[in-house]
This record gives C-alpha cells, structure tokens and sequence, in this order.
C-alpha cells in the first residue's frame, strides 16, 4: 500500500483508521516517498551553493516507521526528487540534472538514520517520465549515476538492506516518458539484442526490480502494445529482459538466482473520466491483478496506489485511485482486494503483530 497523504502526512483521514483498513485487507509493507529537498529546512532547499552540514529532519518519517511498526507493517523508503537547488542542474530545486554525488550523501545520512528499523528503499521514482527526472533525454545516464550513488552509500551504512532499481512508469508517452525496456537498456548500454555499446558503462547490482504496471483502461491481461511497455498483462516482457542482462552480466542480481520483480504501483481510477464506469469491472480487475500477481513467480509484492480518495479540490484529485471515500466507505477496488486476501491468505504473507524494530532513532540524521 502507498498514500503519503494519509500515512505520512495526515491528511484528510485518520491514520489509526487507515491503518486498521489496511491490516483488514493483509497489507504488509508501507511504500513511502522521501522527496530529498523536502527533508531540508526552506532555506537550504533554496541554497545555490551547498551547505557544509545539510540539517536533514526524518521526524515525520520516523514517527510513520514506529506507528506502522505497532500494525505489523513495514516501511519501503523511495528516495526521490525533487532535488534541493544546490544539487541541480539550473540551480532551481525540481528534477533537473540532480548532482549524484550529493544524492549519495543524502542517501548514505537516511540509511545510516533508519538502518535497523527500515530494510528496503528504492532509488528515485519513475526516472523515465519527464517531471521526476529531466531532460527527457538524458534520464537513462542521470539515473544510471543516481542509482550507483544511492545503492553505494545504503550498502556501505546498511548492507543488509534491499535496494531496489527502475521505480519506472508503465509505457511511452510521446514527450513525457521513455519506454520501460528502451530506458533499461539505455541505462545498462545495450542495444535491443543485449549487446554491450560502450565499455565505459558499469555494470550495476541490484537487489530487485521496482516497476509500476499500470493500464488503466483495459483487464490485466490484456497484452498491451509495443514491445517495450510494460503493463500488468505484459510482465513477462520485463521478466526476459532482466534475464537478458543478467545473462550478459549487465546487471547482477544481490542474492538471488534471478532478479526478483516488485509491482510498486498500481490501481484503478475511482473517480474522474479514466474511471471504469463498471463497478464489476473495477472489481474484477482488481482481483486478478493480484492473481497475477501471485501465481508470477518472478513478483515479490504487489502495491496498491492509494488507500483513500482526496477531497475533490485536491491538487491529487486528478488521480484518485482510493480504495475507500473519504467517509471511509469501500469502493470495488477495496472489496477485491479484501476478497482475494481472505481467499489466499496462507499463500501470501501476513502482518506481524508487530514488526520489529531494532533501533528507536530520532528526528534528526545529526
């Protein structure tokens, strides 16, 4: 599950509340954003030079980590943009150009904050759509030096904890997107056989594959086109790639035999014109996106975007895929999930009663 509004922020629902919907529906683990130069004081997010001690504050983070801890439910960190003034290419805080070097600092001060009571992150989020990393055209080599520093500085502090590369958006959108395999292989340097382009470009590690299968318009099985997108009823296209490279020794699985997928978003409009207007549809979608998720060998999780609806003058209503209303009253979507979890509950993992901690922390990396 993921809604930084209602979990990490606390807006416009009651977080216990929240947390007991999602315990009801089995969820597991908590997918949280960490933008970068929203964890500096206004001041330095602005600075255009960089401060000598960057005064980073994770007290609403750390709050959120100990609260799900008491529901059984661990927290995924995605360090993301956009970045502080100072780390940017035009010197303005948002996606331009992040300086990797400073990410890596800013990645190695939150490992080493949250190391014992957190244990996956992920690097930047859909770094193949124009808005969270730009230019466009230079996604693929930013992202590449982003993810070198932030997979270094987390497992240099923390070395047990999973780091997960892509965070990568669906499908092409002319002027807007990268497809998902043509940023991967630019990423790695290969061409569409697999074959190293340029010796210069290193090879990376990773402890998974995060992606975002969305298709809003169609049943998950539904073979979207072009051979380089990557929805819910194509996952096998990714699956095959990763094995391409991994064969070719592009990029190196951790610890496992085979890299392993995380479905890191995903849902079905509940309001608005991309809305299914069928609420069976709704439903049924729902559910067998998580069959299909199960039955994959290859997938880990599967993360549904977001838990509750926002209020109609959001600045977020525009992508309302809530489970539930803001009264808290489910949706299709709520009650399909909800089902699937009561039918497969021995074959997917289940909230602890607590999940461990293993250090407090505090509201600060000082």
């Amino acid at each position: 599950m993921q809604d930084d509004a209602v979990f990490l922020e606390r807006k416009w629902f009651d977080r216990d509340r929240a947390f007991r919907l999602a315990r009801s529906i089995g969820v597991t683990r908590l997918r949280v954003g960490m933008a970068w130069a929203w964890t500096l004081p206004p001041e330095q997010q602005r600075a255009k030079t960089a401060p000598p001690s960057p005064s980073y504050s994770f007290g609403a983070w750390d709050d959120l980590v100990a609260h799900a801890a008491r529901y059984g439910i661990r927290v995924h960190l995605s360090l993301q943009g956009p970045a502080p003034a100072f780390a940017t290419g035009n010197r303005r805080v948002g996606p331009y150009k992040p300086n990797a070097r400073y990410f890596g600092q800013f990645a190695a001060a939150v490992a080493a904050h949250f190391a014992g009571r957190v244990d996956r992150y992920s690097i930047w989020n859909e770094p193949n759509w124009a808005t969270w990393l730009a230019p466009l055209r230079s996604t693929p080599t930013l992202y590449r030096n982003l993810y070198r520093a932030g997979w270094a500085a987390i497992k240099r502090v923390d070395p047990g904890a999973k780091v997960l590369i892509g965070e990568t958006a669906p499908y092409a959108r002319r002027g807007l997107s990268i497809a998902p395999l043509d940023f991967l292989r630019r990423l790695l340097c290969v061409d569409r056989r697999y074959r190293l382009r340029s010796k210069r470009c290193p090879a990376l590690s990773t402890d998974g594959y995060a992606h975002h299968p969305y298709d809003f318009a169609h049943a998950p099985t539904y073979r979207f086109p072009g051979a380089d997108n990557v929805t819910i009823g194509t996952l096998g296209r990714l699956a095959s790639a990763l094995d391409a490279l991994q064969r070719r020794r592009r990029l190196k699985a951790a610890s496992d035999r085979k890299i392993p997928i995380y479905l890191t978003e995903f849902g079905y409009f509940s309001s608005g014109r991309r809305m299914l207007r069928s609420p069976r549809s709704r439903y049924l979608y729902t559910y067998r996106s998580f069959e299909i998720a199960l039955r994959n060998p290859r997938v880990r999780a599967h993360l549904y975007y977001t838990l509750v609806s926002p209020p109609r003058r959001s600045q977020w209503a525009f992508f309302d895929l809530g489970l539930v209303d803001l009264r808290g009253r489910a949706r299709p979507q709520f009650e399909a999930v909800r089902a699937f979890y009561k039918r497969n509950r021995t074959r997917v993992a289940r909230p602890a009663a607590r999940a461990p901690l293993t250090s407090t922390g505090g509201a600060s990396s000082r």
